[in-house]
């Protein structure tokens, strides 16, 4: 089971691009998204509709006193849905660029060293993170040669 987040922003225009990225995961990918207009929505649709389950995060606004808590919930509510991945695919709008709540959302889960796919609008694909992702078999970092190098060095 793989946690495949779908953020991105609300300017991103090529919702064909989302619902192909969902077509093309693993069957028994859990989408985790949030309930924001545009790519979110869609990534949440078409999930739903091709058999997926669908976790969508939202923020809690009860009680709100003033703007500085609001944005502050919406920014907990992305804490929390980045947590919960271990696959983050964010789309970038060619209008709004690397901006916002998809910004910080990339941010923390570099920080969080999640696996991190940025899809630009112009269809260029940036793959970031300092890991190899959950599903896939490790490679050793070097050889079977240099690891005696370096045991040899150090004894």
């Amino acid at each position: 089971m793989k946690y495949i987040g779908i953020v991105g922003a609300r300017k991103y225009r090529d919702k064909q691009s989302v619902v192909d990225l969902v077509h093309s995961l693993p069957k028994d990918s859990i989408i985790i998204t949030s309930s924001c207009r545009g790519v979110c929505t869609w990534a949440a649709e078409s999930a739903r509709a091709a058999g997926f389950e669908v976790r969508v995060y939202a923020p809690d606004l009860r009680n709100i006193r003033n703007r500085h808590e609001m944005v502050e919930r919406y920014y907990s509510r992305n804490r929390e849905l980045i947590a919960a991945c271990e696959v983050v695919h964010a789309f970038i709008s060619k209008e709004g660029g690397y901006t916002g709540g998809t910004r910080y959302e990339i941010r923390y889960a570099n920080r969080l060293k999640k696996y991190v796919f940025e899809h630009w609008e112009s269809e260029e694909v940036k793959q970031r993170g300092q890991m190899s992702l959950p599903f896939e078999e490790r490679e050793e970092e070097c050889s079977a040669g240099w690891k005696r190098v370096f045991a040899e060095s150090l004894a």
